[in-house]
């Protein structure tokens, strides 16, 4: 698929040393999906085909963690480009489902191993706690991608701007969220509080995060997705 393979190649160039890479790859990561999106629903729309929501699937992926700081970076980073998130854990891996279209899930994904992995990076250059340092550069990131989202869902719609965005944020949810019920029924939510060992590994982990963009406080609440399972 097109937008993939421009996503893939975005995604190389953020290999350098140079930690801005990564938010400027979630940024434009985002933009490209979100062309594609809309220019697919205007396809639909025009020629009457079926709707979008048949084209629904999930794709899977683990994580070699089970730490709660990577469920809620997959989340975070699954809502911004169009998809939701679903988890299991076990043998202190996490195992990952990211429902949405193909080039969503796949983008979405590859985002995700991304920011997880510039994590597990700044930590095992810092002296302190990895665990408190990891959480704390983890929820720094869910911030902003968050914000991101956010910001889209909001954008006005003028002559100037006919994107639309916030229409698409609703009509995936729907669409997502009707996916998930079909397949798994109702699932299991999971919220709790992060427990912080070494606060200044945890500060120092937010500082290191403001090198890819962050710039918000965090709460020490957070949702941690829906498990498939009630382990």
């Amino acid at each position: 698929m097109k937008v993939v393979d421009k996503i893939q190649k975005l995604l190389a160039l953020t290999e350098s040393s140079n930690e801005h890479e990564a938010a400027l790859a979630a940024e434009k990561a985002h933009e490209l999906l979100a062309e594609h999106n809309l220019s697919m629903a205007q396809v639909e729309s025009a020629s009457k085909k079926e709707k979008l929501n048949h084209q629904v699937g999930h794709t899977s992926a683990t994580s070699k963690l089970g730490a709660r700081w990577v469920r809620n970076l997959w989340q975070a980073t699954a809502r911004l480009y169009f998809c939701e998130y679903l988890y299991t854990r076990g043998n202190h891996k996490t195992y990952h489902t990211v429902i949405g279209s193909e080039a969503n899930t796949v983008t979405a994904c590859h985002m995700a191993e991304f920011f997880t992995q510039s994590v597990v990076k700044m930590s095992k250059v810092h002296s302190g706690s990895q665990g408190s340092f990891r959480t704390g550069c983890a929820l720094r990131l869910v911030t902003r991608l968050n914000e991101m989202r956010k910001l889209a869902q909001e954008q006005p719609v003028t002559a100037s701007n006919k994107s639309n965005l916030p229409a698409l944020y609703e009509q995936t949810k729907e669409q997502l969220d009707n996916y998930i019920s079909d397949t798994w029924g109702e699932l299991k939510y999971s919220s709790r509080k992060f427990s912080i060992t070494d606060s200044n590994a945890y500060s120092a982990g937010r500082k290191a995060a403001n090198s890819i963009g962050l710039n918000t406080q965090t709460t020490g609440t957070t949702n941690n997705g829906r498990a498939l399972t009630n382990g």
